[in-house]
């Protein structure tokens, strides 16, 4: 993949993400949409491990055929693993976002690594793993809530989810959300590198 893609902005973008399932989720997704509606409707929880990279042309499934192929060939290489979750986060002062902090365990970190060596560089010069809560509020609305969340079971508990599977999602310019374009069935049986 063309490394100047992941830096500049085209028409589309594409991201690789891991997607949480289950009870867990319902849960994220219930606190998403009571701080942050917009941002809930976007896309599902998720994190993202390889983008999001700009693309140009018109956002359909073919365009990224080479992607895909590229996602096929390398599927067997990268093992399942946990996501771990707990922690509040955020990217203050320089971004009103706050997130449930993601462990960088060794298999999360290595499936990062084996996907950027396919798909190229992203846009993360230091990779937080992260899943957003919200993004869309003002700065006093950020502070209260990032206060009030690292008061709550949010900040304190742990939580794990199996991920065996990621998704291609894909978003043009007038697609009101994130689309889900391919799964990618992890089957590696030792992705580490």
């Amino acid at each position: 993949m063309d490394n100047e893609q992941s830096q500049t902005r085209g028409d589309y973008r594409i991201f690789v993400g891991a997607f949480p399932t289950g009870d867990l989720t319902e849960r994220i997704q219930a606190l998403r949409q009571r701080y942050d509606a917009v941002t809930a409707r976007i896309t599902a929880p998720h994190v993202t491990l390889a983008g999001t990279y700009w693309r140009n042309g018109p956002a359909t499934l073919e365009n990224e055929a080479e992607t895909l192929a590229c996602l096929q060939t390398i599927q067997n290489q990268i093992q399942p693993f946990e996501l771990v979750l707990g922690g509040i986060g955020s990217f203050l002062p320089r971004r009103r976002v706050i997130y449930l902090q993601v462990e960088p365990t060794a298999d999360l970190l290595a499936a990062r690594k084996i996907l950027l060596k396919a798909l190229g560089p992203d846009k993360h010069r230091c990779f937080v793993p992260h899943l957003t809560l919200a993004l869309r509020l003002g700065r006093q609305e950020t502070q209260s809530l990032l206060a009030q969340l690292r008061q709550s079971e949010w900040h304190s508990d742990r939580w794990s989810a199996l991920i065996d599977h990621l998704w291609l999602m894909q978003r043009g310019p007038d697609d009101p959300a994130w689309r889900y374009i391919q799964r990618v069935d992890l089957t590696g049986a030792g992705g580490k590198l």
